[in-house]
């Protein structure tokens, strides 16, 4: 099972992505750019997380069954996306696989 520690401080993300697994749940953890609300042109950057289900690496899973949140890019959006992870993400691939 993952552990919070597992997933890197914030500084890793300004440079890199992160991938990992965890019984039968894939994610990828990187930077994203996304538009502004209420504001034309400017930008706002996330923490985006998507995760999928094993066996497959991401470039080779259908977009129908990824599932995408974003996140604040903070140390506190890295604890929500820990927490959504082992929660509603896990319960996302559980229900599309036909799990009670």
């Amino acid at each position: 099972m993952i552990e919070r520690i597992d997933l890197f401080h914030l500084p890793f993300y300004k440079k890199e992505a992160f991938t990992g697994s965890d019984r039968g749940v894939r994610f990828w953890i990187g930077k994203a750019e996304v538009p502004r609300e209420g504001s034309e042109g400017e930008k706002d950057t996330v923490l985006r997380v998507i995760v999928w289900e094993e066996p497959f690496a991401l470039a080779h899973t259908e977009e129908d069954k990824k599932h995408t949140k974003d996140f604040p890019f903070s140390e506190e959006g890295l604890d929500q996306i820990y927490d959504w992870i082992l929660g509603e993400g896990r319960e996302l691939i559980m229900y599309s696989q036909g799990a009670p």
